[in-house]
């Protein structure tokens, strides 16, 4: 199901309409401070509220996913390819690199690594663009599998030979701020665990 927010503003208001709604019609169970029904038939209906609000906020999610996808789509691969940006002795030197480091990047990023490490803190031009080619003609699912190390040294390396972006630069922030609803989301329902249920959630996470 596809949502009609736009915005991630409208997308957290959804989460917090859903908190909200759920919230009240538990109130709905009581009167006086005393349950309306009794234990079996106040437990059936509580939970059935609590299906509804995981349901909505579900739906959410799932767009959320979604539309960060469809940027990891756009983000990858990148509009400009750094080869075009390397001179004819630099890509003479790149080319004599590739196959070694195509076997390197094929190995797994446990072998590849401490290489990755060295080529982002002092290699040269030639060296960075052939391994950030390699490593990003990488399917979503393989870099999705990386480890938070080599998607930070990945993230640094492209810095490093791309051109500026302000597009991407743009898709990449629209990328966090999506990110911040799981988050924020997955906090929240962290603390009710911890803490109970009258737990609030306030301000923006």
């Amino acid at each position: 199901m596809t949502l009609e927010y736009k915005t991630t503003t409208q997308l957290e208001a959804a989460i917090a309409e859903a908190r909200e709604k759920e919230k009240s019609a538990k109130a709905g169970l009581y009167r006086d401070g005393q349950p309306m029904f009794l234990e079996e038939e106040h437990e059936r209906q509580a939970k059935a509220i609590e299906t509804q609000r995981r349901q909505a906020i579900d739906a959410v999610k799932s767009e959320v996913q979604r539309r960060v996808q469809e940027i990891e789509t756009e983000l990858l691969p990148s509009d400009v390819d750094p080869l075009t940006t390397l001179t004819a002795d630099d890509l003479a030197k790149a080319s004599a690199l590739a196959s070694f480091i195509r076997e390197d990047v094929a190995a797994g990023q446990a072998a590849f690594l401490p290489k990755l490490r060295g080529v982002v803190k002092s290699g040269d031009k030639p060296t960075r663009v052939v391994w950030y080619r390699y490593l990003s003609s990488l399917d979503t699912a393989a870099r999705r599998g990386w480890s938070g190390e080599v998607q930070d040294l990945m993230t640094r390396l492209e810095a490093i030979v791309q051109p500026a972006d302000r597009r991407q630069d743009a898709l990449r922030e629209r990328q966090t701020e999506l990110g911040k609803i799981i988050m924020g989301e997955a906090a929240t329902n962290f603390l009710q665990t911890k803490y109970g249920s009258q737990v609030i959630r306030t301000g923006r996470s």
